[in-house]
């Protein structure tokens, strides 16, 4: 008997190949209008709160749009659907907003400058996609490079700039794409010094991406801070530190995807530990932590897993690195790298035990849900 897969969510990005000239003026003026209408519709929640005591939510302010292309008529050259996806986003800033307020101190939603406010979209329509011609209604028609097929039914259109490129992000709806079986399970301890060890003995380096282009970093920054505000030459700098930022941050990605895809691929069941990133992050080896950016594997972990239906189990990380497999627990400090058990004597790299009682723990967990669900 064939079991229904759950649905899920997809992303496919890819980049626009060099848009004409009126597309690009058409993409600079949209994306500078939907700003606009952001930063107004920010203010104006601040206004009648702090003056009337009034909550504005997504419909008070999507009743006005209609107004607002009558006083100004450049947001008729608009698709509506975009108009209403911006204070829509704006709605859910202010819901995550509350949200955090009410755990801890949380930051009042900001402005968005030019470079904080990168990307606009297509929630339902206004986009047709044949071959790799993408038409997007009031903007013009562009050509992408299609890197691979996309899968799915296509649900959203996000249009994002990244330095001076255009990518189109489409989200699709998909049943999954479920690999073969291998039987086989891992357990996995990320650390600082190697990214991740896995519970076969597998060690893997941590390429450490930001600490390693420092200097060009630090240069660049150096650059920015010697010339005028305002200037073209501080905004060429600007550019290039942006650039060295962007470097960083899809060479990781890159690592991080090929590795996830990896370990989906190998193993059927993947055991990992569910740390407190955040509280991590606040220590002393918090630029460590950032460069290494497990949350991000971790997400992509997740998302692939279900996607290939194969299973993800995240087990308490309390005691896995001061524990043995015979169960004796004894405390170390972070310098001893080795594992001597003064129980029973077993002998192994410490981050390669830590991997392995992670893997037992999650076999335990595995164990007991499927005992439940019978």
């Amino acid at each position: 008997m064939k079991v229904a897969r759950n649905i899920i969510q997809k992303s496919f990005k890819f980049r626009i190949s060099k848009p004409s000239k009126i597309v690009q003026v058409n993409l600079e003026r949209t994306l500078y209008l939907c700003r606009q209408l952001y930063n107004a519709g920010l203010q104006e929640r601040r206004d009648a709160y702090q003056l009337n005591r009034i909550s504005l939510n997504y419909y008070d302010q999507a009743n006005q749009l209609s107004e607002i292309k009558q006083t100004n008529s450049e947001y008729k050259e608009i698709y509506s659907q975009i108009l209403q996806d911006v204070l829509k986003r704006l709605d859910k800033t202010f819901k995550a907003f509350f949200n955090r307020a009410k755990k801890a101190q949380a930051g009042f939603p900001r402005f968005k400058g030019q470079s904080r406010y990168d990307s606009f979209c297509f929630p339902q329509s206004g986009f047709s996609l044949t071959g790799n011609l993408l038409e997007l209604s009031k903007i013009g028609t562009v050509k992408l490079k299609l890197s691979r097929e996309i899968i799915g039914k296509v649900k959203t259109c996000q249009i994002k700039k990244e330095l001076n490129n255009w990518f189109v992000i489409f989200t699709v709806e998909t049943n999954g794409e479920a690999l073969p079986k291998t039987g086989k399970q891992i357990g996995i301890d990320v650390g600082v010094k190697n990214f991740a060890t896995l519970s076969n003995g597998t060690q893997v380096d941590n390429w450490k991406y930001y600490e390693s282009s420092q200097k060009g970093f630090r240069r660049a920054q150096r650059s920015v801070s010697r010339k005028r505000r305002g200037s073209n030459n501080r905004k060429k700098v600007v550019l290039k530190l942006r650039k060295i930022h962007q470097k960083i941050k899809n060479r990781r990605a890159d690592f991080q995807h090929k590795l996830s895809t990896h370990l989906v691929k190998t193993f059927d069941v993947i055991c990992i530990e569910k740390l407190n990133i955040l509280g991590m992050s606040r220590s002393i080896l918090s630029k460590q932590i950032h460069d290494a950016s497990w949350s991000s594997f971790f997400g992509k972990l997740r998302y692939k897993a279900e996607n290939a239906d194969k299973q993800l189990i995240e087990v308490s990380p309390n005691y896995t690195s001061q524990t043995c497999l015979c169960g004796h627990r004894e405390k170390k400090s972070l310098t001893e790298r080795q594992h001597t058990c003064l129980k029973c004597g077993y002998s192994n790299h410490r981050d390669i035990v830590s991997a392995e009682i992670i893997l037992l723990l999650g076999q335990r967990n595995l164990n007991l849900t499927e005992t439940v669900g019978l």
